[in-house]
């Protein structure tokens, strides 16, 4: 059986980058499956005269060349993992939809208000109706015809408020927590009894913050992480990962003193040093589809501040046990921190039981007997 497993773009970190590698995995130990990775060319469905950055204007017409283009039809099974790739047309169509375009549908407001001046909303008033309208054509139906998996609770309501799909099942990802094992009673009984002390003597230290995502300035919440960074100068705010290019509304040269901002890609091996170094983990994204790098915290012992609209966090995250659940503001993100901090020993090994529930081992299980029952009600 030959498989292609379809992103819109090569993808060299992050979520997708995971769910690739471990949905092979799940299916490469059947020698009956020829499992290959393909993505989405946007030059060849793109008209060349045009500039790409008027993709989202036109995006009717190149979803339109996607959804008829043959390219993927010598596959037996397709899986894609994105939006555009959603859109093609194939018999057997596996769908696993972590999110829609999302400054077009849950972070609209958000998007809208960002523009200040009367043209540009009306500008993204006008690509929004673009991008839904497209959708009603060509994935809404690419999706009541396909197997559709979500990766989190969070996504499938809004499959459903957005395209009224209610018929999914949901898989969701793992992080990676190797180097965690579930706690035992005694671990726990000893380390709330030993390391209170451990907590006061560190309390007046200056202790490490770590934000560690793709950098995405209102996503990820990095624009609150500033603002509380400014009335928190005795702490070390360390905001890294790769490059968005919302990073460039940052006016690097003015970054609060306690801030340390890197952009770039990071090796597993640099990234868990960092994971390692934190007191505390910032999370306050907003309206996540699912959320692997807290998850990936917990696995290291570190509790996480999230708000109480992250999305699928608020259903990951567990408030005073895993981390704190706070108001999108900055005086509330300081509470969080602060309550993190002094707790986080006691918190430690209900973080990494946390992160335990959440492997990849359980994702390709669950994604293997998901694609093999599927197999056998086609034969």
């Amino acid at each position: 059986m030959r498989i292609a497993i379809i992103a819109d773009d090569i993808v060299k970190e992050g979520g997708t980058k995971e769910v690739i590698k471990h949905m092979r995995r799940a299916l490469d130990d059947d020698n009956e499956h020829q499992l290959s990775i393909e993505y989405v060319n946007s030059e060849k469905y793109f008209p060349r005269y045009l500039p790409t950055k008027w993709k989202d204007l036109f995006r009717i017409f190149y979803l339109g060349k996607i959804s008829n283009a043959d390219d993927f039809s010598q596959f037996d099974v397709i899986i894609t993992l994105q939006p555009d790739s959603h859109c093609i047309n194939h018999r057997n169509h596996i769908v696993y939809f972590q999110h829609h375009i999302k400054q077009y549908y849950d972070l609209f407001w958000q998007s809208f208000r960002q523009r200040k001046r009367l043209r540009k909303k009306m500008v993204f008033l006008f690509l929004t109706a673009v991008a839904r309208l497209a959708d009603r054509i060509y994935l809404t139906p690419n999706l009541r015809r396909a197997y559709v998996i979500v990766n989190s609770q969070t996504v499938g309501k809004r499959l459903k408020k957005y395209n009224r799909i209610s018929n999914f099942s949901v898989i969701n990802p793992g992080c990676n927590n190797t180097i965690v094992t579930s706690p035992t009673k005694d671990q726990i009984t000893m380390l709330n009894n030993n390391n209170n002390n451990n907590a006061l003597q560190k309390k007046n230290e200056p202790h490490l913050l770590l934000a560690f995502s793709r950098l995405n300035v209102m996503q990820k919440g990095i624009d609150i992480i500033l603002k509380t960074a400014s009335i928190m100068p005795h702490h070390i705010f360390l905001i890294a990962g790769p490059y968005d290019t919302t990073i460039e509304s940052i006016d690097k040269g003015n970054l609060p003193p306690n801030v340390q901002l890197i952009v770039r890609e990071f090796s597993d091996e640099a990234k868990a040093e960092l994971f390692n170094k934190c007191d505390v983990f910032l999370a306050p994204y907003i309206k996540e589809d699912f959320g692997i790098t807290p998850l990936e915290a917990n696995a290291y012992g570190k509790p996480v501040v999230y708000c109480d609209d992250s999305g699928e966090i608020t259903y990951t995250q567990k408030h005073k046990e895993t981390g704190f659940m706070c108001r999108r503001n900055p005086q509330a993100m300081v509470e969080g921190i602060e309550y993190c901090i002094t707790n986080k020993e006691l918190m430690k090994m209900a973080c990494i039981d946390n992160a335990t529930k959440y492997s990849w081992q359980s994702f390709e299980k669950s994604f293997r007997t998901y694609f093999n029952n599927l197999k056998k009600n086609k034969t």
